[in-house]
């Protein structure tokens, strides 16, 4: 589990708290909206929360259906299978919707596009499963591929 290194300033801690749930509610409403990203979302959320506020990080590191990936994704930056085709599939019809909503030329559509294609080299490049040596995250992956 990653260590809670959190603020004592009352003031950040209040904003971190109040932008981690946002991120979770974005997180939350990303998972079942299949052109929406869940992960950054929730990765975003379960930083502020180790800056926040301990019981929420642990809760979050711990949830039945985010933890899993946050887990792979903190202690072996493994994005699972399924959610590579999942965020791919996303990315793809995100950027076909605009290429055919925007003119021929658009500048919009070329930095879109790029920005997409270096997201995606990004996923792909991170590995799909955790190392043999970590049977309890390995199982983690093979569950969520």
């Amino acid at each position: 589990m990653t260590k809670f290194n959190g603020t004592s300033r009352p003031s950040l801690r209040a904003a971190l708290l109040a932008f981690g749930w946002c991120n979770l509610v974005l997180g939350m409403i990303g998972a079942m909206v299949p052109v929406m990203p869940s992960m950054v979302f929730l990765l975003i959320s379960l930083w502020c929360f180790s800056k926040g506020s301990e019981r929420f990080h642990t809760w979050l590191y711990e949830h039945r259906v985010f933890g899993p990936s946050l887990r792979l994704w903190s202690e072996h930056r493994v994005i699972p299978r399924r959610a590579k085709l999942v965020t791919l599939g996303g990315i793809a019809f995100s950027v076909a919707v605009l290429v055919a909503l925007t003119p021929e030329g658009s500048t919009l559509l070329f930095v879109y596009s790029g920005v997409n294609a270096v997201a995606a080299l990004f996923i792909l490049s991170r590995p799909s499963s955790a190392p043999e040596n970590a049977p309890d995250l390995a199982h983690a992956s093979a569950q969520a591929a």
